[in-house]
């Protein structure tokens, strides 16, 4: 009956530590899938990003060649007023040399008149009312070409003020022309200058619209790194309560087995010689069960250094790069690293190779103990590496809205372990 007993509750135990797995195993899945999840929203926002980045290269490419177009407008449009300027000048002369032709051309008119009219004012009284009648200059001439006794002077000074007033004219009417064309070339860059302008304008929202639409992607993607720390921080803490779990388990099957055997013993002890037996046999199992619980730690790990590389030197290098952007990917920090890609570039400087994963550099190395870690160790979190620089401070590439950072708490997050790689 005793060992019934014990056997039900061997299965007890072990059907409540079976669940108690499930559950665990059921939580670390869960955290796996979001991991999954959020890393895929990242590969997807990430290349939305550069898709921006590109987009927004190629509307400030095109807002160039608009500016170089827009200066070439505004250049021909300012020659354009200085010709303008000198023709109109040149219009306002021509029209004060019309004006005073016309009136050259007057006065040698009446001059000319006069003078017919002492010519012939004894003579042919007829001829001379046929001469100022005329309506004309063009009209007298005409008549004048039958009256042989009018100078040969008159009539070919009145033709030539006839002939300057004509060109003065026609000079005029050219100027005018050319005027008018020039405004009309003029008002057509002044609309291409407004339409550059306008497009400019436009093109320039776009680049802020842009601007807008990064931001925002780069936001998410900070929040879906930030959803894979945090699932790779569940992660890990399962990891570790299944393992002490686990260990706890095996401790507990162990002490059931010992304590088996020891009724085992005992029972057949008392069987064939009396219950003396079965208290020596408890006292054994006793011990036993002390001794097991006694085993393991391993709390104060102090490995030695296996490099010549001084720990201060690699925390003085890995400081030239606090203030550097935080790229997801990055592995170099003068351009923009993330967390392993940071440190593995740091080590790599002093000839030490390391992985350029946080997940796998928690393996590399000898474990220290966190009370015994010094600078130039590795700190290694759930989803996070650092730099440790010694009076419980880290340098790190710590997230997107930080970048490359340093003197951080080296425990602001639950340490996994810390590896010595020097």
């Amino acid at each position: 009956m005793r060992r019934k007993r014990l056997a039900a509750a061997v299965l007890v135990i072990v059907m409540g530590m079976s669940q108690f797995s499930v559950a665990m195993a059921d939580k670390k899945s869960d955290a796996e899938q979001k991991k999954k999840e959020a890393e895929a929203n990242l590969k997807s926002k990430q290349s939305e990003i550069n898709r921006i980045e590109e987009q927004q290269e190629q509307l400030r490419s095109e807002i160039n060649e608009l500016d170089a177009e827009l200066v070439n407008v505004m250049i021909e449009l300012s020659t354009l007023e200085e010709e303008l300027a000198v023709k109109e000048d040149e219009l306002e002369q021509t029209k004060a040399d019309l004006e005073q032709a016309k009136t050259d051309e007057q006065n040698q008119y009446e001059a000319m008149k006069l003078r017919i009219r002492f010519m012939y004012e004894k003579g042919d009284t007829a001829m001379l009312t046929s001469l100022l009648e005329s309506g004309s200059i063009a009209d007298l001439l005409n008549r004048v070409e039958y009256v042989n006794e009018v100078y040969s002077y008159d009539r070919e000074l009145l033709t030539e003020y006839q002939n300057t007033k004509e060109q003065v004219a026609a000079l005029e009417k050219q100027q005018e022309e050319e005027i008018q064309a020039l405004e009309v070339k003029h008002q057509e860059y002044q609309v291409a200058k407004e339409n550059f302008e306008t497009t400019i304008a436009q093109k320039k929202d776009e680049v802020g619209d842009f601007q807008n639409k990064l931001a925002a992607a780069q936001e998410l993607a900070a929040k879906y790194q930030d959803t894979i720390n945090a699932q790779e921080t569940i992660i890990a803490q399962e990891n570790e309560r299944i393992e002490r779990e686990r260990r706890e388990q095996e401790r507990r099957e162990q002490e059931q087995r010992a304590a088996a055997a020891a009724a085992a013993a005992a029972s057949r002890a008392s069987s064939n010689s009396g219950g003396n037996s079965l208290s020596d046999s408890a006292g054994s199992s006793s011990g036993g069960g002390s001794s097991d619980s006694g085993s393991g730690g391993g709390g104060n790990k102090n490995p030695g250094y296996s490099t010549g590389v001084s720990g201060s030197a690699v925390v003085n290098y890995a400081l030239n790069f606090v203030g550097n952007p935080y790229v997801w990917g990055g592995k170099d920090p003068n351009t923009g690293a993330d967390c392993s890609g940071f440190t593995s570039y740091v080590y790599a400087h002093f000839g030490i190779s390391i992985p350029s994963y946080s997940y796998s550099q928690r393996s590399v190395g000898q474990e220290v103990s966190y009370s015994n870690a010094q600078a130039g160790d590795l700190i290694c979190y759930a989803g996070h590496v650092a730099i440790y620089m010694g009076n419980g401070q880290i340098v790190h590439a710590k997230g997107t809205a930080y970048g490359i950072v340093a003197y951080d708490n080296a425990t602001y997050r639950p340490i996994i372990t810390v590896r010595r790689v020097l």
